[in-house]
């Protein structure tokens, strides 16, 4: 499906949040919105309960934000992520985003700290994997790899913390990952081992298949080599999906024989 810009009624003018808001109301099908809160677990007791949403598909929303922040205050874009529609927090989030990434090309230091302590005090509204997923490598993720001093990610990954700041935490190290400094992930990712969410199993299986992905074999072998007998079947499989059918026997068969 295309999604042309008129069609959508994106307005000339974006900048408040009661604007950005309006112009994503107005997309919103509720057909799709019942089938995404199925997809995205809103039941009772489920990890996104109570979650509410317009029926946006990501490139719908991702044009809005694109047409709209340039010129959007953070603090505008903090009520967008503060909202109760899971769309409009994502919209925010997206927002945020490409704030932080011409912070960076500006080399603007001041701007890139904001963003990011914004981010972090933003968490209980980052509240799904989709909004974790699209925006924390890029924002906290950035950050983090270029401020070695920073730690509080590694509080969030202690089992303490929320399911989301978990996520956060792990989810982050992507960014290192790309950037040639994957140690960071293999710790996170032993630090998830004993979590009981599958949510948290398979982000850290994501990042060791990316970790492995990246010509880290050796180092995703020496996990596997420690941990594999004890990791959670979603993370094992996680880990290796590139694997060559001969190797994902051998670990499977591993993890069988704890």
């Amino acid at each position: 499906m295309a999604f042309d810009i008129a069609k959508l009624r994106i307005q000339n003018q974006m900048t408040t949040a009661a604007e950005i808001k309006e112009t994503l109301t107005a997309m919103s099908d509720e057909r799709q919105a019942a089938q995404l809160m199925r997809f995205f677990k809103t039941g009772k007791g489920q990890y996104g309960e109570g979650d509410k949403f317009l029926g946006l598909r990501n490139p719908q929303t991702r044009l809005v934000a694109k047409e709209a922040w340039r010129d959007t205050p953070i603090e505008e874009a903090v009520k967008l992520i503060k909202d109760e529609w899971h769309e409009v927090r994502l919209c925010g989030l997206l927002i945020l985003v490409a704030q932080y990434e011409r912070a960076v090309k500006r080399k603007d230091e001041a701007m890139m700290q904001e963003i990011f302590r914004t981010y972090l005090s933003l968490h209980p509204h980052i509240n799904n994997w989709d909004l974790v997923d699209l925006s924390v490598y890029k924002i906290a993720g950035h950050y983090e790899s270029t401020h070695p001093d920073i730690t509080i990610l590694d509080e969030w990954i202690l089992p303490n913390h929320t399911l989301w700041q978990r996520r956060i935490a792990m989810v982050s190290t992507w960014m290192d990952i790309r950037k040639g400094l994957p140690v960071r992930a293999i710790e996170r990712a032993a630090l998830l081992l004993d979590s009981k969410e599958d949510l948290l199993h398979k982000a850290a299986g994501w990042m060791l298949r990316e970790a492995w992905k990246q010509g880290y074999e050796d180092l995703v072998d020496s996990f596997l080599e420690a941990h594999a007998t004890q990791m959670p079947s979603v993370m094992l499989s996680y880990t290796c999906e590139l694997m060559s059918p001969e190797q994902r026997k051998y670990w499977q068969q591993r993890r069988r024989c704890e």
